[in-house]
């Protein structure tokens, strides 16, 4: 049975006492026998083709359909190809679970996502006080507004219980309505049980005081960074390509980074101290048992937990350069009542078009292949955002887990769009601003490699994105703010480094790059190109 209500602290380690806040009353006293035989309790670690790091014994298949392994061997990953078939009858669902022992090192370190009810704190976000601080500010009403239709607070909403079994709570309905007309949920819809849920997020218990010093009364930051990310195995690639991540946040930056995490244990060495803008939440994974969508699609999820009011949106393979704090006051300049949408960075790809495949392209696209319903350049899925866009992200990502249909766009027969056959995060981004013709893209402030960053460190004049025929004939400025495709921990690691001692000699070039110049601000680069198509 449950924890709850329990006073006294649980003796940890050497001698170290645990009090961890996500625990009910803080404090948690386990019975004499919590070691005994019997006192493991199963716990999800990884859907199909995820990743699952365990401190025991690993069980993968579907209820009733398990094959085990020893998980002490190290990470496994949750496939058929790797693991077997255990129930070759059943379509989908497959995952892996993870036998933790309660009260062990491991079980402290649990997502509170994952755990019994019993066990698992309040959340700092839910549904619930979403909706009733939706009047005590701008940001709060779009935060609600966003969120509404995820929530079940107005019509065309799936029905069923909360997100623990329970009949679903009663919503006042009092908040602004749900941002886009809202379509009749498909047969792939998740439950309201499970959206619910999927609006929770909880604070990492070691990170509580870097959360309280980060986050203002009103549960808001003002700027910061926003990551994704799921199952990181201790001193794994991900696990130290992260600390790279944190490490340039804390070097180049002065704002915090929130991190969402939505898998099941954080690694040991995520350090509050040693990164002290650094918050770690936590949230449930997307289900994946009535169909399977993609894990990037929590980016979205992310962007809403983290009730952040100007962000910019870093994946686990990126990382930050000096000077990149600029981009805060540039969002703030451009993304506002007037212009309620995310703001991406043109892609280096410069023909993605029709033929590069997409369900999404006969709502733009004429038969002869001319796109006039394409307002930019296909974008890269590093979106950048105030509170202002926070419905519009909202709206695509209920669109999509709703198993919502949009029928065909005027002037284009045959469009009808299933959203959830959009199977990417970036896919999404990109066929949703061209829907609700955006016109606002950065130059490319995401590096597509880190070697890229020997332009900077070389002074090369041959720096810039390649151009394309219809949106940028000239190509786009380079700007050295991020650094993406970061997979080679080493080499951040060293350019990291290095990028730090020519800051601190004062010898580091402008960050910005275009036909073999370099330029201090935007507003520099404008007065030699002033019809440069794109934002910095």
């Amino acid at each position: 049975s449950g924890l709850a209500g329990a006073s006294l602290a649980v003796k940890h380690g050497e001698g170290k006492e645990r009090s961890e806040g996500w625990l009910r009353d803080d404090f948690v006293s386990l019975p004499q026998d919590i070691s005994a035989k019997g006192w493991e309790q199963w716990i999800f670690c990884a859907d199909d083709h995820m990743q699952c790091e365990c401190p025991g014994e690993i069980r993968w298949g579907i209820d009733g359909h398990w094959s085990k392994l020893d998980g002490r061997q190290g990470p496994v990953t949750c496939s058929v190809e790797k693991l077997g078939d255990p129930c070759p009858q059943v379509g989908s669902g497959r995952h892996c679970e993870c036998a933790v022992l309660r009260g062990s090192d491991a079980w402290f370190r649990l997502s509170p996502a994952l755990l019994p009810d019993s066990d698992s704190s309040t959340p700092v976000v839910c549904c619930g006080t979403l909706e009733a601080r939706a009047r005590e500010s701008t940001w709060s009403k779009m935060l609600w507004e966003a969120a509404a239709g995820l929530c079940g607070a107005s019509g065309g909403a799936a029905t069923g219980g909360d997100e623990r079994g329970a009949a679903a709570p009663e919503l006042s309905g009092t908040g602004p309505a749900v941002e886009g007309e809202v379509e009749e949920a498909g047969p792939l819809s998740l439950d309201l049980k499970t959206l619910q849920g999927l609006m929770q997020a909880w604070v990492d218990p070691r990170f509580r005081k870097n959360y309280e010093r980060v986050y203002n009364r009103d549960g808001w930051v003002e700027r910061a960074f926003v990551n994704y990310v799921g199952n990181c195995a201790t001193n794994g690639t991900y696990d130290k390509m992260m600390e790279q991540l944190f490490r340039s946040v804390h070097l180049f930056s002065s704002e915090p980074l929130i991190v969402v995490h939505f898998g099941m244990l954080p690694p040991p060495d995520w350090d509050p101290e040693r990164f002290p803008r650094l918050v770690l939440l936590h949230a449930r994974q997307l289900p994946q048992a009535l169909r399977w969508r993609s894990f990037n699609y929590n980016k979205y999820r992310a962007i809403l937990l983290a009730r952040v009011r100007t962000g910019i949106q870093l994946d686990s393979d990126q990382w930050v350069a000096p000077g990149v704090d600029a981009m805060f006051d540039t969002t703030v300049a451009e993304i506002n009542r007037g212009y309620p949408m995310p703001i991406l960075p043109v892609h280096f790809l410069p023909n993605k078009g029709p033929s590069s495949g997409g369900v999404w392209w006969p709502r733009f696209c004429n038969e002869d292949g001319s796109c006039p319903g394409q307002t930019m350049r296909w974008s890269h899925a590093h979106p950048t955002f105030t509170y202002f866009a926070l419905p519009w992200l909202g709206k695509w990502l209920r669109r999509n887990l709703r198993d919502e249909v949009l029928p065909d766009k005027k002037g284009y027969p045959a469009s009808e769009l299933r959203v959830l056959d959009v199977p990417e995060d970036e896919d999404l981004l990109n066929a949703g601003l061209w829907e609700d013709n955006a016109t606002k893209q950065w130059c490319k402030f995401d590096v597509p490699d880190p070697s890229e960053f020997y332009i900077l460190l070389e002074g090369r004049n041959d720096g810039g994105v390649v151009g394309d025929a219809r949106f940028y004939p000239d190509g786009a400025p380079l700007v050295f703010y991020t650094a993406h495709h970061a997979v080679d921990p080493e080499v951040s690691e060293s350019l990291i480094t290095e990028l730090e001692k020519r800051q601190k000699a004062g010898t580091l070039l402008p960050p910005i790059t275009y036909k073999g110049k370099f330029y201090r601000s935007g507003a520099e680069l404008r007065k030699d190109h002033p019809d440069v198509p794109c934002l910095i």
